[in-house]
């Protein structure tokens, strides 16, 4: 059938909205959202103001479908996403074409999915031309593309059994961010708001800490502002800095080998707290002859160039990395604390970043960054801490892709009929 058999209502392209108008009003999903987001739910966005007559027709509804109308790169181009839910209405940016599916004929999941598989892809890049500069879709031509989807109750079960792996996922997801806010929360307690201290001058007991652990923060300021006893200090003072390379890549022997190798593109796109994967790899040969090296699991690497200057993460193993990244790694076997440590100060690293075309972080500026030090002993309780959270972090990021990378591999075997879904689901219970 034509995909536009399918449809509830013709599709629709999005508004466009200037952007000194935007930042109040309904939320306004963009590109970034659909690129940044497979599932679209709750997700933050950008705003803007619409008519009775925008919202009428440009409010998005759950199980929408929604496709990248142009890309910088014709693999972008029709990149299809799904709202899911969100708790406020949401529209949607004139760079979008919405779907709408008649879900009496066809699960909006299970065409998601289709989408997302190698025959989507193909037929997507069927209807793919090229511009100026900008690779492109028309809602005209993708109404019209063949497909054939096999019935609807074999749809819903595909759609569940490759949703519940997204569910566990996002699951997953939500997980690590609460127990990283938790870590971030507990050092700002103790080492920005100094809460500790203000108890204890206060005369009442610091909360949520034993007395054994209250027992290591002063009871009063000193005369700078920070607790007595500590100090001002050199970023570098507390972190090792480590700088990266990249192999000639002209020679083939130097790439595709077991080595992960992460770039500045790598961190920009990490939306964990840990990096646990990486898009190239090199070989020994690779890494013997050049100036790259390899940085220690727990180092937090920063990019120093770039339209990302300042984003950052964890490596989650032992990885090496290119020069458009520094890593930057505890002196004292406390790389929980030096993660929280630096994800604190890079805002005003990055104001203090300079370049003629992008900002970019320089050891000079690393050099002259500043941070507050406390005393080893509260810096080790802190790292106790904290360390269990992290290692969930890790563990739970590790987890979740293992469940991507099976959803990735059952996607193209189900959508193909190769693979039925009571053996998918044997394969995710021996994975799970």
């Amino acid at each position: 059938m034509k995909f536009g058999d399918l449809y509830a209502e013709a599709s629709r392209n999005g508004l466009t909205k200037p952007k000194k108008v935007r930042g109040e009003g309904f939320k306004f999903l963009n590109m970034g959202e659909l690129f940044a987001h497979r599932r679209v739910s709750n997700v933050p966005m950008d705003r803007a103001p619409l008519t009775e007559k925008e919202k009428s027709r440009s409010i998005l509804e759950r199980y929408d479908l929604l496709f990248a109308r142009q890309s910088m790169v014709a693999a972008g181009a029709g990149k299809c996403s799904v709202f899911l839910h969100d708790d406020e209405p949401v529209c949607f940016d004139s760079h979008l074409i919405r779907v709408r599916l008649d879900q009496r004929i066809c699960n909006p999941l299970f065409a998601f999915y289709f989408f997302e598989s190698p025959v989507g892809r193909e037929l997507i890049h069927s209807i793919t031309s090229q511009g100026a500069g900008v690779a492109g879709i028309t809602g005209s031509d993708l109404q019209g593309l063949d497909v054939s989807f096999p019935p609807l109750v074999e749809q819903n079960e595909v759609a569940a059994t490759l949703g519940a792996l997204d569910d566990k996922i996002e699951l997953n997801r939500k997980t690590t961010a609460a127990l990283e806010e938790m870590a971030r929360a507990l050092y700002r307690s103790w080492f920005v708001d100094f809460d500790p201290v203000e108890a204890k001058a206060a005369g009442r007991a610091p909360v949520h800490m034993d007395a054994a652990t209250a027992a290591l923060f002063p009871d009063r300021f000193g005369p700078d502002g920070l607790p007595a006893g500590w100090t001002k200090a050199s970023l570098l003072d507390l972190v090792t800095l480590i700088s990266g390379g990249t192999p000639k890549t002209s020679i083939q022997e130097y790439w595709d080998g077991d080595i992960s190798w992460a770039s500045a593109k790598d961190v920009s796109q990490c939306r964990d707290a840990f990096l646990v994967e990486t898009e190239r790899t090199i070989t020994r040969l690779g890494l013997e002859n050049s100036s790259t090296k390899i940085i220690p699991r727990f180092a937090t690497v920063v990019v120093a160039r770039g339209a990302t200057t300042g984003r950052a993460c964890m490596f989650g193993n032992d990885f090496a990395m290119n020069q458009t990244c520094y890593a930057l790694h505890s002196k004292r076997g406390q790389p929980f604390f030096a993660n929280c440590l630096v994800m604190d100060a890079i805002p005003e690293i990055a104001l203090s970043a300079h370049g003629s075309v992008f900002d970019t972080i320089t050891t000079k500026t690393l050099q002259t960054a500043t941070v507050n030090s406390p005393p080893v002993a509260i810096r080790q309780a802190f790292e106790r801490e904290v360390s269990p959270m992290f290692h969930r972090i890790l563990q739970v990021i590790n987890e979740s892709c293992t469940l991507a990378t099976l959803r990735d591999a059952l996607l193209p075997k189900l959508m193909s009929g190769e693979l039925r879904v009571r053996e998918a689901e044997h394969q995710i219970a021996e994975a799970v």
